[in-house]
């Protein structure tokens, strides 16, 4: 992966266990001033902190098939059965876990990884891993994450649900989101080649970046190649409401059934009012649009539409204009786009939320907004106005 050294931080967990703090001072011995940093499943909240608090040592961060918040990997009752279960029996615990980690292996394949796991620790420290895990809570530090972050996960992950993922790419700023076919839990199992070369290319993305962006974003449009731009766009964020609770209801056949009728649709509408897509969230995307008139009125069919041959599901947008900065290999970044997920967040089920700047651009024009309220956008100490946007009037 060219010469930007790569890091994956399992033994931080195990100390921490131990009751020894991780040191920054341990990876000094390798000789790595900055790196890259990968980490997967529980080692991933211990490299979401580390990134946030030595943000001059990673120059980019990979996060594979893992969580902010323990509590939200299972419920609670699980939470306790669990470990409970591998202590008693770790025979049987064993097989339960390789159950979830590979729900569809045979039966050599799931004894031969219960039997990798009970060679490789005793039953009590499997079960201390886990209930570790539970009580990894790194929400407060996504916010904080500078640096260029590429979030992986399983659509069908059954140990860390989709969700978990889709959660990181909303709270971590500029975070690339990229959602991998499979149901299998550990990264080099599957079709671990793609894992490689989704981080490949995003390594290599960040040392040319490295190598010929500037330093700082400039102020002004520039053409040069390799720098930023920075231009106005009107960024959109959608998301379906209550998507895992979806899933649990009608199953994951019916239920992506759902989901690609749901792209099928915003993807139409997409064209029509010539916007790009950024990013598939899973359950939403990420959009953007040159006019803040073009970008309302892909939201108000995309709600029109939904709402007539979907009516399953409820989508919740969030818009918001302002500057964004583009850059070579990564979408777009910058104020707008966070403050744009953070209308998202404030809106329920088939609402569109727009902040007053947009509804300042698009003024005196067709559109009908109710004022919906102010809040303070998490990371900001700034109030922001908040419009709703009427569609569903005939």
């Amino acid at each position: 992966m060219g010469d930007q050294p790569v890091v994956q931080f399992g033994r931080s967990l195990r100390q921490s266990i131990l009751g020894k703090p991780f040191q920054r001072r341990d990876c000094h011995y390798l000789g790595l001033e900055k790196f890259g940093l990968f980490g997967s499943s529980q080692a991933g909240p211990v490299a979401i902190a580390y990134t946030a608090e030595n943000p001059e040592k990673v120059s980019r961060l990979v996060l594979y098939g893992t969580y902010a918040k323990g509590k939200d990997v299972a419920p609670e009752d699980v939470q306790s059965a669990l470990p409970n279960l591998v202590r008693a029996s770790w025979g049987i615990g064993s097989r339960t876990l390789a159950e979830i980690f590979v729900p569809k292996a045979d039966k050599e394949h799931l004894e031969s990884l219960a039997k990798l796991q009970r060679k490789s620790t005793t039953p009590e420290m499997a079960a201390k891993l886990m209930e570790m895990g539970y009580g990894f809570d790194v929400s407060d530090k996504l916010s904080e994450i500078k640096t260029p972050t590429l979030i992986l996960h399983r659509e069908e992950d059954k140990a860390h649900k989709l969700e978990l993922g889709r959660k990181l790419a909303r709270e971590i700023p500029d975070a690339l989101f990229k959602v991998l076919k499979g149901d299998i839990h550990p990264c080099w199992h599957g079709d671990s080649d793609e894992i490689v070369q989704e981080i490949h290319t995003f390594l290599q993305v960040g040392i040319a970046g490295e190598r010929g962006a500037a330093q700082d974003v400039p102020t002004e449009v520039s053409s040069d190649e390799g720098s930023d731009v920075v231009e106005q766009a009107t960024i959109v964020f959608s998301d379906i409401e209550s998507s895992t609770e979806l899933v649990t209801r009608l199953g994951d056949r019916a239920a992506r059934e759902i989901f690609l009728r749901h792209d099928a649709i915003i993807r139409t509408h997409l064209e029509k009012h010539r916007g790009r897509e950024l990013q598939n969230l899973g359950d939403g995307f990420m959009l953007s649009f040159d006019t803040a008139s073009n970008a309302i009125k892909c939201a108000q069919d995309i709600q029109k539409e939904i709402s007539k041959e979907l009516p399953d599901i409820r989508v919740r947008i969030g818009v918001h204009t302002g500057e964004v900065v583009r850059r070579e290999g990564r979408h777009p970044f910058g104020r707008a786009v966070v403050m744009a997920s953070r209308l998202l967040s404030q809106a329920t089920g088939g609402r569109i939320l727009t902040s007053d700047v947009t509804r300042q651009i698009v003024s005196g024009g067709t559109f009908e907004f109710l004022k919906a309220g102010s809040f303070i956008p998490k990371g900001f100490e700034e109030t922001m106005d908040v419009h709703e946007v009427l569609w569903n009037k005939s």
